[in-house]
């Protein structure tokens, strides 16, 4: 497949002017946008997701720099660099625009020939820009490093490695968005800067600027137990799995990180985490055949699955919740924002393991959380008493102590039988009284082996239903 031509939006108020640069760059290859009206810029480039915008200074109703403001502002454009055109050869106004974060320069009037080479100049720079190393950094040098990184407006992770362990801090469009907490890490080490490809790859995003004094708190996880806050990263992202593992890491979270579906799949079923961050564009299986066998599995299949892609169509976002996702985000949500989410998605489970208003232990609804996830939360907490599961006329008792299974019956089995039954069901009232489990019959496995083998039967229960 051929290559789609490069598309330069250009943001110009005088028509002649704005013709013949777009006829210029027609003649040189370039697809093109145009707009006569700055203040319909971001809307342009929302639209036509350029790889460069060309923009005039001296403009009516908006210039180039409040242009550039608003650009910078937008989470969905502030990705696109920026060209300034301009009459004026002040270097003073030279100065000011690298400041503000343009990527170049261009002077009034100009030739075809210094348009179509400044372009094509500044297009290869961007992509052959892989990012920035100081082998060995003090404060100086770290300064210096972030200064080139806000001037030429690039996005990506700057990482400083030295004794006192590595720090984090994630820039978009030369904006801090994510940095570590004072006194949090190294002073001085190795430092590097490496970019994200802003072809189809971005950064979630800072919260939108608020008047000082109101910025409002990231939400805290202290009330999630500890037991729940195993979670998996997918993407095959580096960069991006350290910047979201690096961000849940700091609310307390246990990441595991998959590059693919594969790997991804392997893991979920080795750690069974509680959660699932996983991105649409994988190699070989993408996201949404990820997520199918996610719901598929019957130890997997009720684990919280949440989309966070670069893509953000609504085509994608219906198509992600109806192959079964809790949620879809976009990669330009604001890190408060996604947090948010991920408490709510959580708190379900917290929710159900509530404790009733008698006091005496858990109540919820299996077609909620599923048998695997109730069994597993008695386990993770350790705790000791009986699990009732009701539907109808069936009724299966599990026994627990300290977070070991060691007794279960049910209407029709008994012992490890039992156990095997309630992972087969998908609808049911559960209740956890707290206490001595009592008498029973005894299971013979551990909780870890007792739930592999349920579930290995029940999918080769499965695998002869679909071949008979």
């Amino acid at each position: 497949m051929e290559p789609r031509p490069r598309r330069i939006a250009v943001v110009e108020d005088d028509p002649e002017i704005r013709a013949l640069v777009e006829h210029i760059l027609k003649s040189g290859g370039y697809e093109t946008a145009s707009i006569g009206d700055p203040t319909r810029a971001v809307e342009l480039v929302r639209k036509h997701a350029p790889d460069l915008v060309l923009c005039d200074i001296a403009m009516p109703l908006m210039d180039g720099y409040a242009v550039l403001r608003a650009l910078q502002a937008d989470p969905t454009t502030a990705r696109y660099p920026v060209v300034f055109m301009t009459a004026s050869r002040e270097f003073s106004e030279r100065v000011r625009a690298f400041r503000y974060g343009v990527v170049d320069y261009l002077t009034k009037p100009f030739t075809a020939e210094m348009l179509l080479r400044k372009v094509e100049r500044v297009l290869k720079s961007l992509v052959g820009r892989a990012g920035l190393v100081e082998t060995v950094a003090d404060g100086a040098a770290l300064r210096r490093l972030l200064d080139d990184v806000k001037k030429e407006s690039r996005t990506g992770v700057l990482t400083l490695e030295g004794q006192g362990g590595r720090t984090t801090t994630v820039i978009r469009a030369g904006e801090v968005v994510h940095t570590p907490p004072a006194g949090g890490g190294p002073s001085e080490g190795h430092v590097a800067f490496q970019e994200l490809d802003a072809a189809y790859e971005d950064i979630v995003a800072h919260d939108p600027p608020r008047l000082p004094g109101t910025s409002l708190p990231l939400p805290i996880f202290d009330s999630l137990p500890d037991a729940v806050r195993d979670v998996l990263v997918v993407d095959d992202n580096p960069l991006f799995r350290r910047f979201l593992k690096d961000v849940l890491s700091l609310q307390g979270f246990r990441v595991e990180e998959a590059a693919n579906a594969e790997d991804a799949l392997h893991s979920a079923r080795e750690r069974r985490p509680w959660l699932i961050v996983t991105d649409i564009r994988l190699p070989g299986a993408d996201g949404f055949e990820f997520c199918r066998r996610v719901r598929s599995h019957r130890l997997l299949r009720q684990t919280p699955l949440i989309f966070l892609s670069g893509w953000d169509d609504y085509k994608e976002r219906y198509q992600g919740m109806e192959v079964g996702a809790d949620d879809f985000l976009s990669k330009q949500t604001p890190v408060r924002e996604l947090l948010i989410r991920i408490q709510l998605i959580l708190r379900r489970y917290v929710d159900l393991g509530a404790r009733d208003r008698r006091g005496s232990g858990m109540v919820g609804q299996i077609q909620v959380i599923g048998p695997p996830a109730i069994l597993q939360m008695c386990n993770h907490n350790r705790l000791t008493g009986v699990l009732s599961v009701q539907e109808g006329s069936q009724r299966i008792s599990i026994g627990f102590r300290d977070g070991e299974i060691v007794q279960a019956d049910s209407t029709s089995a008994a012992g490890d039988a039992a156990v095997y039954d309630l992972l087969s069901w998908d609808r049911g009232a559960f209740e956890f009284a707290p206490g001595e489990p009592g008498e029973g019959t005894p299971v013979d496995g551990t909780f870890e082996l007792l739930l592999l083998e349920g579930c290995r039967r029940l999918d080769e229960v499965s695998r002869e239903a679909e071949a008979g």
